[in-house]
């Protein structure tokens, strides 16, 4: 019997050595996004009772958003974005990781609640995911909608990015 749980604990190990390797991987790949692993403590109640697994959060950071709208981003203006709550089953990857988050149905335009449009376009964006969906995926697919809702409140502000401002990239040969 003491072989066989020595056995489970280094599975368990390998088990978290992968995940933190594939969540090591993700950060050097996203700019505004960064994946870590949650404390219990921060998980909701009926999420720890219902599942087994590592908890871990994607939180946006809009690292590239320009100085004026981190501004407005820190003020009472406008409400920050929610870190995303993200169970990795025990049995991942052969199952995807299992948001903890409650997605909105439907979004009012007038809402300003970035992180519920956040929620609502990442609930609508996983169902183009094949199954099983890695982590790195997610939180990829994170990253996208929540700059994409950064990047509408920007060119609603009276701002934007460099290609609403300056058009975009032109081949210097084919222009030519």
């Amino acid at each position: 019997m003491q072989s066989l749980d020595s056995h489970n604990y280094i599975d368990l190990l390998q088990d978290n050595l992968a995940l933190l390797e594939e969540i090591r991987e993700i950060n050097q790949r996203l700019v505004d996004t960064v994946v870590d692993i949650s404390d219990k403590d921060v998980v909701p109640t009926a999420a720890v009772e219902g599942g087994e697994g590592t908890f871990v959060k994607c939180s946006f950071n809009a690292v590239a958003i320009s100085p004026n709208l981190k501004s407005q981003y820190a003020s009472a203006l406008m409400s920050p974005i929610q870190p995303l709550l993200l169970l990795v089953p025990t049995n991942y990857p052969n199952c995807s990781p299992v948001p903890l988050d409650k997605f909105p149905v439907e979004v009012s335009k007038e809402y300003e609640d970035l992180s519920v449009k956040v929620k609502s376009r990442f609930s609508t964006s996983l169902r183009s995911l094949s199954q099983p969906m890695s982590l790195g995926e997610m939180a990829r697919t994170w990253d996208v909608c929540a700059r994409a809702v950064i990047s509408e409140y920007a060119q609603q502000s009276g701002g934007g990015s460099f290609k609403t401002k300056y058009g975009t990239w032109e081949n210097c040969l084919s222009a030519a």
